[in-house]
């Protein structure tokens, strides 16, 4: 079946297609499709999820390690003598053929292996508390980039609403010049500011696809395209409870860490047992062989006597571990707890200077609507109003900047570790 297009409508499938687009190029992206990819696409996250499988397989390999272990060990051994040189045939009794199947298997280990699964058991503690404070700070991360590149776009839409202001003004100035209650400077004032804006929302745009570009490197989003940011709302979510902090769950673990392996030092100090059997033929001879078939079994016992005085060398490092251990987690609760007061008296003063600064606003937002009126009666100095315009730009500006700190303040809160 042939299709054909009129003009008008091959136009109507380009405005469409060229719709569909600019929907993909620019979309609505919230915070959290950020943080999602981030934390899915994180080499760090997944190694550590690969260390904790990992640590699974050194959990069976501790535990194939107390199984039975048999073993084949074959030997065909010759000593010739010649002119009275040679080995000692009381000891090599001329040469040894053997071929035996050995099993061997400790007694008297499950307080050892208790240890090493214990021991294993906090890799895998330490593992999941590093886990959780990279997904902590990779989240604080990105949200900070967001929150800075969101900034960079309100800036966009300051700029273009008071361009927008300033240009509903150059039509009424320039018909107020032409009839002489206005001076051409200053038309040309008010088109130098118009220019300057112009060129305000170039840099803005520049600095916000850095953002962008800065944000989709952090979140491994491998694409260039400009996302429209969506206003995050932050709210302090943390409870401060230091307890439940991985850092110090980590201080927790280092002390159970330093306790197994001082149990780790007395258990090698203890007598081992093991049993062994074989079977299979040792001969001295080849043609003994089919005749020297047999098996043996027996217990072997090692007891420590004395090893240069190491165990008491390895209680002391242990003990030093321990007190370094003390000392950080000491130094830890102290900041932990002066960032939360300065935090909290950060966000405490920026809510103070955010009314202040909306207080202002809505004065110079009168004041502005009062010269818009008075301009057309030609009532006041143009340049009176440019500097009014200009106030304004700085208060607002001032507003943004507080209401991003502020926001950044709350993400610094949220993901205190």
């Amino acid at each position: 079946m042939n299709f054909t297009f009129t003009n008008m409508q091959r136009k109507k499938l380009i405005v469409f297609v060229l719709f569909l687009v600019s929907g993909i190029l620019v979309h609505a992206q919230p915070l959290d499709f950020f943080i999602q990819k981030g934390l899915e696409n994180s080499p760090l996250l997944k190694d550590f999820r690969n260390q904790i499988i990992s640590g699974k397989l050194d959990s069976l390999l501790t535990l194939a390690s107390y199984k039975p272990q048999i073993a084949q060990v074959s030997r065909a051994m010759y000593a010739p003598v010649a002119k009275k040189y040679g080995y000692d045939e009381a000891i090599t009794d001329g040469g040894n053929y053997s071929a035996v199947v050995g099993l061997e298997q400790s007694l008297f280990n499950q307080r050892v292996k208790g240890n090493q699964f214990k021991a294993i058991s906090l890799i895998k503690q330490t593992i999941e508390a590093d886990s959780k404070i990279t997904e902590i700070e990779l989240k604080q991360a990105i949200t900070e980039q967001y929150l800075s590149a969101y900034s960079d776009y309100l800036q966009i839409e300051f700029y273009r609403n008071t361009l927008n202001l300033l240009k509903e003004e150059q039509t009424i100035l320039k018909s107020l010049a032409e009839q002489g209650i206005y001076a051409q400077t200053d038309l040309m004032n008010l088109s130098l500011s118009i220019s300057a804006q112009n060129v305000a929302i170039q840099q803005a745009n520049l600095q916000l696809r850095n953002s962008l570009a800065v944000l989709n490197y952090i979140c491994g989003i491998a694409e260039v395209s400009t996302a429209k940011l969506e206003k995050p709302e932050l709210t302090v979510q943390n409870n401060f409870n230091i307890k439940n902090s991985p850092a110090m769950m980590k201080f927790r673990i280092d002390s159970l860490k330093n306790q197994n392996s001082k149990e780790l030092i007395d258990l090698n100090y203890r007598p081992k047992v093991s049993a062994f059997a074989d079977a299979g033929f040792q001969a001295i001879r080849p043609e003994n062989v089919p005749h020297n078939f047999g098996t043996s079994l027996g217990l072997n016992l090692t007891v420590p006597i004395y090893d240069g005085k190491q165990r008491k060398i390895q209680y002391e490092k242990t003990a030093l571990a321990e007190n370094s251990r003390l000392d950080y987690q000491v130094f830890y609760t102290s900041q932990y707890k002066q960032q939360v007061n300065q935090l909290t008296e950060q966000l405490k003063l920026t809510d103070e200077l955010i009314s202040g600064i909306r207080n202002q606003l809505s004065e110079q937002e009168k004041l502005i609507t009062i010269y818009k009126m008075e301009i057309g009666k030609g009532m006041v100095r143009f340049l009176d109003f440019l500097d009014a315009v200009n106030n304004y730009t700085q208060a607002k500006n001032s507003l943004t900047i507080s209401e991003m700190n502020r926001l950044q303040i709350i993400n610094q809160m949220n993901y205190l570790k």
